[in-house]
């Protein structure tokens, strides 16, 4: 067990993430959707997205998102989004399923892990043909939401490689944070959070992780802009202040802990449980 705070984070970015590459699963599990969805709609792209093909997906606690992209007259077109979800759901009635809580998806459920999200979505393209956007239906608003995976998904393998692979495991460790504190936050708001509030150097998680409660706090108290979305919109105005709440505390006691820390007086025990406090029983115990 360890006993010094950077080998304690060492030791819980381990515990928290995957291990190997699970592209293969991803493309496999891809390629079954859209045969199965084939028999039912005509589908124009499709690829998989989400956490576990971005690298910032927490062990045993994410599931596999697939982006299927629909032909818009045949399938959305004066439809509305419980409309098209509930289609895809209807195309897959012998298989177990359900719509994802925030209303985007369609669940998919294997006897393995992962289990797989379908998103059906339209595109919206330049004048040159390219992709500008897709956009997801969103149930619980009646919306259809601008998103772009594939140029979020760069973005964070950019910020990645800047930080020298630091940037990804300190966003698996929030959302760690957000699953032992009532799992109030969305995956992707917490990964356009860490884009915004992390700029310098990322080797000592004690002081970053401070960093990033420090800087989301004021983030989260308006509305976040992203995209030509908003990565919050899901919160509704109770919910947005049980996060600042939960948020604020982390920030107290990370704040605490990093100075524990530098404090030639006292070993690293009391900074390693405060650590513990913040992010759970997977952080290792001091000793």
């Amino acid at each position: 067990m360890p006993y010094t705070v950077p080998v304690s984070f060492d030791e819980f970015i381990k515990r928290i993430s995957l291990t190997g590459d699970h592209k293969e699963i991803a493309e496999a599990r891809r390629k079954r959707i859209v045969s199965l969805l084939e028999k039912s709609f005509t589908i124009l792209d499709s690829f998989p997205t989400g956490s576990i093909p971005k690298g910032t997906a927490l062990k045993s606690h994410a599931d596999l998102d697939v982006i299927v992209v629909l032909h818009y007259s045949k399938h959305i077109k004066d439809k509305t989004t419980k409309q098209v979800l509930q289609s895809v759901r209807d195309a897959l009635a012998e298989y177990r399923t359900n719509v994802r809580k925030n209303g985007q998806a369609v669940t998919l459920h294997y006897d393995s892990w992962p289990d797989v999200d379908i998103v059906p979505v339209s595109r919206t393209t330049n004048d040159d043909g390219s992709v500008n956007c897709y956009n997801v239906p969103d149930m619980t608003s009646g919306k259809w939401l601008p998103a772009r995976p594939r140029k979020h998904a760069s973005a964070l393998a950019d910020l990645d490689a800047k930080y020298d692979s630091h940037f990804k495991p300190l966003i698996r460790m929030i959302k760690q944070w957000n699953k032992v504190h009532s799992d109030l936050m969305e995956s992707y708001h917490i990964e356009v959070l860490a884009m915004q509030c992390l700029s310098s150097s990322l080797a000592d998680y004690s002081w970053s992780t401070f960093q990033f409660f420090d800087m989301a706090i004021p983030l989260v108290e308006k509305s976040l802009p992203y995209e030509g979305g908003y990565a919050d919109d899901y919160l509704t105005v109770s919910v947005r202040q049980e996060v600042l709440k939960r948020l604020r505390t982390a920030r107290d006691q990370a704040r605490i802990a990093w100075s524990l820390t530098y404090d030639s007086k006292v070993s690293h025990k009391e900074a390693i449980a405060i650590w513990g406090n913040i992010f759970g029983d997977k952080f290792p115990a001091y000793g």
